[in-house]
């Protein structure tokens, strides 16, 4: 079908068209939802269990290890990691990106079922989850107030925490900070010992006497009747007076005889400060595939009503991601309405018809109305990848609307009227529109296809490329024509109108500078066709200089970030007391706050441990960056090396991922840790890396009781009841609930603080025996005093230790860093037999990414060599149009060097782009040459005149696909600095493909038609 003839023999049916992709595209907009990034599904579930006041040893051997063993056996798992820590275990099981989530969810289910059996039976009720970069928060709210901590957990959690959830589409919301009130029933060791009652059978009596237990019913002939035993605490004369045993059988004795029992609160599990003052934190989520703009913004007001219903309470927010969003996105916005108005500057200066440019740039939004049509069917958001898609599209969309409608304007020259011009202009191009399409096309279509994370933060994009190149090919084929035709205007001197008359004298200027550039371009080029040699020569040094060059380009996964927020993390050594951390992390923040570019900081403590959120005021109020700034903190914390300070980028995607990490594991524990050690005193000493950690702490102190296997026999004591016993006296046991006001409380079950510590009280502990009597515990155990590890790794059932750190952003960057690693190993400090290391966190994601970009690319050079092989019937013609490729990598590698940037994620997308554009230009001019020697002209002849006619095309291309591209490039806020790596990449590549094309494959096609024109004419004869 001639698409060309039917729209301008049917202009009505066209614009009809076009007119129903702008009303649905807008429709179809509103109905995109707005993210930061894509819809991601990590093939990755975490069990979470909880074993309270258990070492990190016994977390290992008693939690870790028998659920690592019944996961192990499901299929697809790729990988398995454990993190051990006092109380808790965080078990995560990785899957290849191919396995349904959902079956491995319901098996990882099944085997945690399964494996339950084997566990202490202290231990809590695992929770087992996906990750889901969707679960985490949204927004968090900051809670101050001159409440008291009990009172004011409560007002959190049952007031402002309800009428958050309450918020349509708020999935939860989860407290941090504060302590929830408690019961405590306070033994007294004297007590029970004059009484022979142990600890733990307390516990059990007042579990027993406060449950409701339902004692069924009776059928009557007319109704049923229930029976029910009340025996719910509701006040503490209820506890007291809980029988615990009788004393010669008459005498009864009570809790209250050996206990006291008062209102307490909750161990502190976490601490939380909103500018180094107490604060309750309340973490917001949304639900799945919800706008998270809106939920934000729903949020937001409804905590404005709260504000003023309680003015007693202060609110405040932190990291909200709505933010992000929102500044991503009108960065974004705002790069394509710059780079549409830059293009459209392009081509009025090189039409020089404000007619003609209007004509041309009715694709734009055509292009991008329609693509969001495709968007909405195939599910994507906007978000990130798919404005940067757009913004990456703007130049392209409008290039062959300007192939064609520059064609059409040199048919009118010929003289002929506007219908004829359109129709044969049009079918002139039509096959290179085609191949430059479907040359793009075949570049960004296979990216829908990479596996892993990176593939699915790639696919929106690629896609959103095909959509918005799919509706413009419609709209360069069809719409310009039929405008063309109708609209083009009559090709006569005529009176200039009045945006003519303003812009005559600069379009009349750059109107001559073209002619002349293209006298020279001619003449320069007879030159070269003499000497093809000289040329594809010159080329090649160029490329191979390029190659060096990018041995030099720092790598990285995530370019620097610059977003006015940082994360500092503290450590004190294991068993630092709370109130050694708090005095930390007071003096800290008074530090913090006392710098005028720090808008606000928001801080947790967790015992020894302190993380910090550190945001910038806006970069307008300071004269550092966020790297500098960074940097700048780094040296102010040098007196508190002790505490291991840590400057590090704030991670928006959640896992706390560095920079630059790596696993080492083995089934030898000792010489894991040996070997660990040597290697991390290495990656100190290197240049690239800063704050270097490794998983590895000083043992924390612990106190063993060993039972003695000969005493215990012979005095009758269980090792499991004696164990329960001394849990009950230090950790204590949450017998029951306590009713009050509707809400609920623990009662937990331990001695007096001054009686809890085993260490100090040893001679003076006992336990009970199978028979009830009180045992001296030195009896029967032996204590000693040890350390422990204070966390504990495991990867694929193995002990493991992790080194990580950031890299410095005026290193070379992490592949540099691999680099160096390997080397090390490899040189100075050979890998130990039995040992393996496995790169982790983002430092994995580069080796992969890096791995998944090389398959695309090949896979793209493929496609695009078949594509031209079908559309030019010939299996030689193409690769002189490829050759244009490594031209513009040079281009590529050199702008990255030139400008300092690093070859991240983002250079590689603009590297995927650049394979599509750079075709384009040596499309227009073989084809126009192959049309040419066609009619007889010989092959330089037809290149000198194809140059002469597809200069001002190519030029009109290239330069409006690099005005589409530098705000990209410039960086225009804190948003877009991160992503200037693709804007430079592409416009170094075309710069350089341009000006290579236009000589370089003149050469290479001469070669080739040396070599296949003596072929041809043998299969003639």
């Amino acid at each position: 079908m001639n698409l060309a003839k039917l729209s301008i023999e049917r202009p009505v049916f066209i614009a009809c068209t076009v007119i129903l992709i702008v009303v649905v595209g807008i429709v179809s907009f509103g109905k995109l939802g707005v993210e930061n990034f894509p819809d991601i599904s990590f093939p990755t579930i975490a069990v979470n269990v909880t074993y309270p006041g258990a070492a990190p040893n016994e977390m290992e051997t008693l939690v870790s290890k028998p659920i690592e063993d019944e996961l192990s056996t499901i299929s697809g798992l790729k990988k398995i990691r454990s993190t051990c820590n006092e109380g808790s275990a965080v078990i995560v099981a990785e899957f290849a990106s191919d396995t349904d989530i959902a079956y491995a969810e319901q098996q990882i289910r099944d085997k945690v079922a399964f494996a339950k059996k084997k566990l202490p039976t202290e231990v809590e009720e695992p929770v087992i989850r996906r990750f889901d970069p969707s679960d985490l928060p949204i927004i968090s709210i900051s809670l101050q107030s001159e409440m008291g901590n009990n009172e004011f957990y409560d007002f959190a959690s049952e007031t402002i925490k309800q009428r958050l959830v309450s918020v349509n589409n708020v999935g939860s919301v989860d407290i941090i900070g504060g302590r929830k009130k408690e019961i405590w029933v306070e033994l007294d060791r004297n007590k029970l010992m004059a009484r022979n009652i142990a600890a733990s059978t307390v516990s059990q009596k007042i579990t027993a006497g406060g449950s409701n237990i339902p004692a069924g019913k009776i059928r009557g002939e007319k109704s049923d009747l229930n029976f029910r035993t009340i025996n719910e605490y509701r006040n503490f004369e209820d506890i007291k007076n809980v029988p615990i045993s009788f004393l010669n059988n008459e005498i009864p004795i009570q809790v209250g005889d050996v206990a006291r029992v008062t209102t307490g609160s909750e161990d502190i599990t976490s601490l939380a400060y909103w500018n180094g003052k107490p604060a309750l934190f309340l973490l917001v989520y949304k639900q799945s595939g919800s706008n998270s703009v809106d939920v934000a913004d729903a949020v937001k007001n409804r905590i404005e009503s709260l504000r003023k219903e309680y003015p007693n309470v202060q609110f405040d927010y932190y990291n909200d991601s709505s933010k992000v969003v929102k500044d991503n996105v009108w960065d974004v916005e705002e790069s394509i309405f710059i780079g549409i108005f830059l293009t459209i500057i392009v081509v009025l200066f090189f039409l020089g018809s404000v007619r003609s440019t209007i004509i041309t740039g009715l694709a734009l939004p055509t292009s991008l109305l329609g693509s969001f049509i495709l968007m909405n069917l195939a599910g994507f958001t906007i978000n990130t990848m798919t404005l940067l898609a757009m913004s990456l599209a703007v130049g392209l969309l409008i290039d062959d609307a300007i192939v064609v409608r520059e064609n059409i304007h040199r048919h009118r020259e010929m003289g002929k009227d506007s219908k004829q011009a359109a129709l044969d202009g049009t079918k002139e191009v039509t096959l290179a529109v085609l191949a430059t399409t479907f040359a793009i096309l075949a570049v960004f279509g296979p990216i829908g296809f990479i596996d892993g994370v990176i593939g699915q933060i790639l696919k929106p994009f690629g896609l959103t490329v095909c959509f918005a190149l799919l509706i413009s090919l419609y709209d360069a084929l069809t719409i310009a024509p039929m405008m063309s035709a109708y609209f083009g205007g009559e090709h006569s001197i005529k009176e200039p109108g009045r945006i003519e008359r303003i812009l005559s004298i600069p379009l009349v200027l750059f109107d001559r500078f073209q002619e002349k550039l293209t006298n020279v371009y001619v003449k320069t080029l007879k030159i070269t066709t003499k000497y093809p040699l000289i040329v594809v020569s010159f080329a090649v040094f160029i490329f191979v200089s390029s190659i060096f060059v990018s041995k030099m380009l720092k790598s990285e996964f995530i370019p620097t970030q610059d977003l006015g927020q940082f994360t500092i993390t503290f450590e004190l050594p294991p068993g630092a007391s709370l109130e050694a951390t708090k005095k930390l992390n007071e003096e800290v923040n008074e530090l913090l706050r006392a710098k005028k570019e720090i808008k606000l900081t928001a801080g947790y403590i967790k015992q020894n441990k302190i993380d910090i959120y550190v945001e910038l005021v806006s970069s307008k109020q300071r004269k550092m960056n966020t790297p500098q700034f960074k940097e700048y903190i780094r040296k102010n914390l040098t007196d508190y090396a002790y505490a291991k300070p840590i400057v590090k980028n704030f991670d928006a995607m959640g896992g706390g991922q560095r920079s630059f990490s790596f696993v080492i594991t083995g089934n030898d524990a000792e010489l894991v840790e040996s070997y660990s050690k040597q290697l991390f005193e290495k990656i100190k000493i290197m240049k690239d890396l800063t704050d270097p950690d490794i998983s590895l702490r000083d043992g924390a102190p612990e106190f063993k009781i060993i039972p003695k296997g000969d005493q215990i026999v012979k005095l009758g004591v269980n090792p499991q009841s004696m164990g329960r016993e001394l849990r009950t006296i230090v950790e204590g046991d949450k017998a029951a609930v306590f009713r009050e006001n509707n809400l609920e409380y623990d009662i937990r079950v331990r001695m007096f603080d001054e009686q809890r510590n085993l260490e100090k009280n040893y001679n003076q502990v006992k336990v009970a025996n199978i028979n009830g009597f009180l045992v001296p515990l030195s009896y029967v155990s032996s204590g000693i005093s040890s350390t422990g590890p204070a966390t504990i790794l495991r990867q694929n059932r193995a002990r493991a230790v992790e080194i990580s750190a950031d890299t410095d952003p005026n290193g070379r960057g992490s592949g540099f860093a691999m680099s160096e690693l390997q080397r090390v190993v490899g040189e100075e400090l050979p890998l130990p037999e039995g040992l393996k290391i496995s790169y982790s966190g983002q430092t994995e994601n580069l080796e992969s990414t890096g791995k998944n970009i090389a398959i695309a690319l090949g896979l793209g050079v493929v496609f695009i060599y078949l594509v031209l092989a079908s559309l030019y019937e010939s299996f030689i013609i193409p690769i002189s149009i490829l050759v244009v490729i490594p031209l513009a990598m040079t281009g590529a590698f050199f702008g990255l060097y030139l400008t300092g940037k690093a070859m991240d994620i983002f250079a590689n997308i603009g590297m995927i782009l650049l394979f599509g554009l750079a075709t384009k230009n040596s499309i227009l001019l073989i084809d126009f040459a192959k049309d040419l020697q066609k009619t007889g002209v010989d092959t330089v002849t037809a290149l000198i005149e194809a140059g002469r006619a597809r200069l001002r095309p190519i030029l009109m291309t290239s330069i409006a696909l690099i005005a589409g591209m530098l705000p990209v490039a410039i960086g225009l806020n804190e948003a877009s600095k991160q992503r200037t790596t693709m804007g430079v990449t592409v416009i170094g590549g075309l710069i350089s493909s341009t000006i290579l094309t236009l000589y370089v494959i003149p050469a290479v096609y001469q070669y080739i038609c040396r070599w296949i024109e003596p072929k041809n004419k043998k299969i003639a004869e």
